[in-house]
């Protein structure tokens, strides 16, 4: 049993370090990729703990555990921040409340994998209720066959957020109530061509807080695997490679217009990308993740409401440049998503920070 279970441990720390090599980078490693990302955390602790219980091998079951955790720590989802949460000088700078949300096919009805029963009317009166001067809403769709088409019409939006102005690019939506100075899609070279959700998949919208223009980046990029098709078909395989490049392209541009940008930065949406998944890592590089401002350990976003376990983290909200975090929260969407909305109480320190003030940004 001792030296089983040091084969195991030694296959597993094989496989982390090839996941942490390969991830991102070869299309067929989407599929382990979509493993809950507590995976690569547990199994190694599970290990560790197995160490003592052994007759031989015990050194060097538990050095091996504690090497695999340590290769495997960008997959794991944890949020090592929790245990020092950065400092919040909420005081600092002009109030911005920005509310993310996958509205679930904007609330409707549909057919297909993992749906559950929506009321639009209640998601919109759920939304309003959050109270926020600027909403990043994915899924502005709804469902035909395999299609996603963008609902086209903004009658129910005008109703309940009058005093808004709204800005859509295929299925993104973003709404704010504060004035808007320029929008645009960012978007690779990529042939348009991938469904659920169609193109494009970033949405920049640039609003002027106080004198202060804050770019807005609203995001929803394509799943990665379809799983209604057969996992043991060539359409399969083909499908994932396909999608594996031209999220890697979408990725690519949002990163280079992101890291261009010197306006005080919010990028937040439904990224389809776990921890596990290598696509966002030079995105999080150029930019501050919210939830290292948060004692959220595990910040899974998806699934809510049953079906499935919530394992994933799928949403994400990053801020770059002149902006602090003076609060997070993901929160409880109350029947109206399959995700978490997310809500981030921001300070916009404007055109006249110092060096030293950005700096602290990072802390």
């Amino acid at each position: 049993m001792s030296r089983f279970v040091l084969i195991l441990a030694s296959l597993w720390l094989i496989l982390a370090t090839a996941h942490e090599v390969f991830t991102g980078r070869a299309w067929i490693w989407v599929i382990p990729g979509v493993s809950p990302p507590l995976m690569f955390a547990a199994l190694p602790l599970v290990f560790l703990l197995a160490a003592p219980f052994l007759k031989r091998h015990r050194l060097p079951v538990a050095a091996i555990a504690v090497v695999t955790f340590a290769v495997s720590l960008p997959s794991t989802g944890l949020n090592f921040a929790a245990l020092w949460r950065a400092p919040v000088q909420a005081d600092a700078g002009t109030p911005l409340r920005v509310v993310q949300l996958n509205t679930d096919y904007w609330g409707q009805l549909r057919d297909g994998t993992l749906t559950d029963p929506r009321d639009k009317d209640a998601m919109l009166a759920y939304l309003r209720a959050l109270d926020a001067d600027v909403y990043l809403l994915q899924e502005h769709m709804t469902r035909i066959g395999d299609t996603a088409p963008p609902v086209t019409d903004l009658s129910d939006v005008e109703e309940v957020f009058p005093e808004y102005e709204a800005r859509t690019a295929g299925t993104l939506l973003t709404l704010s109530r504060l004035p808007i100075k320029g929008h645009e899609v960012v978007s690779s070279d990529a042939p348009r061509i991938l469904q659920l959700p169609p193109p494009p998949y970033a949405l920049k919208v640039d609003v002027e807080v106080e004198g202060t223009t804050v770019s807005t980046y609203n995001v929803h990029m394509p799943i990665q695997i379809i799983i209604e098709q057969d996992w043991f078909s060539a359409q399969f395989y083909n499908e994932i490679k396909r999608r594996h490049y031209i999220r890697k392209q979408e990725f690519a541009a949002l990163t280079a217009d992101v890291t261009d940008n010197t306006n005080p930065l919010v990028i937040a949406g439904d990224f389809n990308t776990s921890p596990a998944m290598g696509d966002n890592r030079q995105l999080l590089k150029a930019t501050r993740d919210a939830v290292s401002y948060t004692s959220i350990v595990y910040p899974a976003t998806w699934r809510v409401g049953g079906q499935l376990p919530k394992l994933w983290r799928n949403d994400w909200f990053l801020v770059g440049n002149a902006l602090h975090v003076a609060d997070f929260q993901q929160i409880d969407p109350e029947g109206n998503s399959d995700h978490l909305a997310q809500a981030a109480e921001l300070r916009v320190l404007g055109a006249g920070t110092t060096g030293t003030q950005q700096a602290a940004l990072g802390e």
